[in-house]
């Protein structure tokens, strides 16, 4: 079994990855491999409606054929501005029904304010909805996340790295039980 996990983050040194980590390394203590998609590193171009799918560039191919792969995805995006970042919507806009359709999502909002990243949740929600994907119920957001992490990568709040923890696990049991 295999996730995959996009970082909507371009940060080197992202509190969003961070958190996707946290979840990830829960999801592989239950035997399941999990690949970091981190948009600091892979760089797609603007979504374009008009171009055709043969003629998308490589990364892009192959971006879709990994999300295509995955039997499960994590979904993880700072807030900007009240809403999901923009090169995670992109990434987004190259997916279709097609590759989405029935995979579990774990979803994680990260914020630089105190009131968290619920409205980047609420639409990673609808977005899931839209391309038939099956969102799990908890959705943890890290508000002021630019302090919220130990030098380890672990988080400062207990209760909050346990909420990470334990996303990851639903999202592994809720696999196993689909992939069997």
């Amino acid at each position: 079994m295999k996730i995959v996990a996009l970082v909507g983050s371009t940060r080197r040194n992202s509190t969003t990855r961070k958190a996707a980590e946290i979840v990830k390394k829960e999801v592989e203590k239950h035997g399941i491999t999990v690949e970091i998609i981190h948009f600091a590193e892979v760089k797609l171009p603007i979504y374009e409606g008009d171009l055709d799918k043969e003629d998308y560039p490589l990364v892009v191919k192959d971006f879709i054929k990994t999300v295509a792969a995955a039997d499960g995805i994590i979904l993880a995006s700072p807030e900007y501005h009240g809403s999901v970042s923009g090169v995670l919507k992109n990434a987004l806009d190259y997916i279709g029904a097609r590759e989405m359709s029935g995979k579990l999502a774990a979803i994680i909002g990260t914020a630089g304010s105190q009131l968290g990243a619920s409205n980047t949740v609420n639409t990673l929600h609808q977005i899931c909805r839209n391309l038939h994907a099956w969102p799990l119920p908890q959705s943890p957001t890290i508000p002021a996340s630019y302090e919220a992490f130990n030098l380890d990568g672990s988080l400062k709040d207990e209760k909050l790295q346990e909420r990470l923890e334990k996303l990851g696990l639903k999202l592994a049991e809720e696999l196993k039980m689909r992939v069997k």
